[in-house]
C-alpha cells in the first residue's frame, strides 16, 4: 500500500473538467434520483450538490404548484 502523503499536513487535490453530453446528463440525473431517494444516503446528496454546483443539474418547475425543486 502506498504511504505517499501521510506525513504532509496539506491535502493535494486534482480537478478534472469536461463536457457532459445530453445522454450522459440524463443518465447522471437518473442515477442521482435513485441514489438520492433515501434521505440517509449522504453520498447521493454530495453527488447532487457537486453536479448542481458544476452546472450539470438545473432547477425544474413542478407542474402542480409551480415551485422549484
Amino acid at each position: 500500500m502506498s504511504k505517499k502523503g501521510l506525513n504532509k499536513s496539506k491535502v493535494e487535490t486534482n480537478v478534472v473538467r469536461g463536457t457532459v453530453t445530453l445522454k450522459q446528463r440524463e443518465a447522471i440525473q437518473n442515477l442521482v434520483g435513485v441514489i438520492g431517494s433515501n434521505e440517509q444516503d449522504v453520498v447521493g446528496k454530495i453527488i447532487t450538490l457537486w453536479l448542481y454546483n458544476e452546472g450539470f443539474l438545473k432547477k425544474k418547475q413542478t407542474e402542480a404548484g409551480g415551485k422549484e425543486k
